[in-house]
C-alpha cells in the first residue's frame, strides 16, 4: 500500500523518526487529503472521561463481556442496569475532548470532506460538531421498548438510568438502550453509511481501536487499493504493518497538533 507523500517502505526505514516530525508527515497527509474517513474506537473518548474496555483501566476489568451480551440482558435486565448504571451517568455527563474537537475542526475550518465511523455510542462526535458520523454500534441517546418497540430519547429515560432502575415504556415493556450488544446485528442503515464512506476515502485514519470486534473491525478492508492507512493507538493492530504511520502515544499528544497544521480553507 502506497501514500501520496511517503511511502510505507520510506516510513519503515526511519522508526526513530521523532514524534514532532512524524506529525508533520500527519499534517501532510490531512492537508493533501479531501475525503478522508476516521474509524474512531472507545480509546478517543478515554480524555473525556469515558473508560475503554479492555486496557487495564477498561470496564471489562471492573465487570465482564457478559454485561453486553443480549442473552444475559434479556434473561435479566434488573442485573444490567443494577451495573451499567455505574457508568451511565459518566457517560451522559462526558463532554468532547481535543480528539473530538480536532476532527470536527478539520470539516469546519479546513473545509475537508470527513466522515466518521465510530464504534462508540457516547455521540461525543456529533457533539463536537461533526456532520457526517455513523454509529456502528448504535447510540445512548435513544432506547426502545422491547415490548412494543416505541422509541424514546434521553431525557426521558435518563433519570432512571442514572439510578440502576430499569426504565420502562409506558406500556410497561423494559426499555434496552439502542445499542448493539453481542449477539445482536449491527444498525443496518449505520453500516451501509460506514462502508459507503470506506469506497470513497481517499484517508483512513484510524483512531482509538485495537480493531479486536468485527465486523466493524474489517471495515479498512473496504477502502480502495491504494488508500494510506494512518493509525493512531496506543496498541498494536493488524494494520499496523500495511499502514503509512502508526503513532502508539495518545491522541491529544498527535491529532490536535497536526490538524493545526492544516490550513483553512
Amino acid at each position: 500500500m502506497t501514500d501520496n507523500l511517503y511511502s510505507n517502505s520510506e516510513y519503515n526505514s526511519e522508526p526513530d523518526l521523532v514524534l514532532d516530525a512524524k506529525i508533520q508527515l500527519l499534517a501532510g497527509k490531512l492537508s493533501v487529503a479531501n475525503r478522508i474517513v476516521f474509524l474512531t474506537g472507545a480509546g478517543v473518548s478515554t480524555d473525556s472521561g469515558i473508560p475503554d474496555f479492555r486496557s487495564s483501566t477498561g470496564i471489562y476489568q471492573m465487570t465482564s463481556e457478559d454485561l453486553f451480551r443480549i442473552d444475559r440482558f434479556l434473561a435479566n435486565t434488573e442485573w444490567f442496569y443494577s451495573i451499567f448504571g455505574n457508568f451511565y451517568a459518566g457517560i451522559a455527563d462526558a463532554k468532547p475532548n481535543t480528539g473530538h474537537l480536532a476532527i470536527a475542526e478539520l470539516e469546519k475550518r479546513c473545509g475537508k470532506l470527513i466522515d466518521v465511523v465510530t464504534q462508540n455510542i457516547d455521540a461525543l462526535h456529533s457533539a463536537a460538531g461533526s456532520t457526517s458520523v455513523a454509529e456502528v454500534h448504535g447510540t445512548l441517546r435513544t432506547a426502545s421498548c422491547l415490548k412494543c418497540a416505541k422509541q424514546y430519547s434521553q431525557d426521558y429515560f435518563e433519570p432512571d438510568m442514572r439510578s440502576g432502575r430499569v426504565p420502562r415504556c409506558s406500556c410497561g415493556g423494559a426499555l434496552k438502550p439502542d445499542v448493539t450488544f453481542f449477539g445482536e446485528m449491527l444498525p443496518e442503515h449505520a453500516f451501509v453509511q460506514a462502508r459507503s464512506a470506506m469506497k470513497e476515502a481517499e484517508l483512513l485514519v484510524v483512531v482509538g481501536t485495537s480493531l479486536q470486534v468485527t465486523p466493524a473491525a474489517l471495515l479498512p478492508r473496504e477502502c480502495p487499493a491504494d488508500t494510506p492507512f494512518v493509525i493512531i493507538n496506543k496498541t498494536p493492530t493488524y494494520l499496523d504493518s500495511e499502514a503509512a504511520l502508526v503513532f502508539y502515544e495518545s491522541i491529544g499528544d498527535v491529532l490536535p497538533q497536526a490538524v493545526s497544521l492544516v490550513k483553512s480553507a
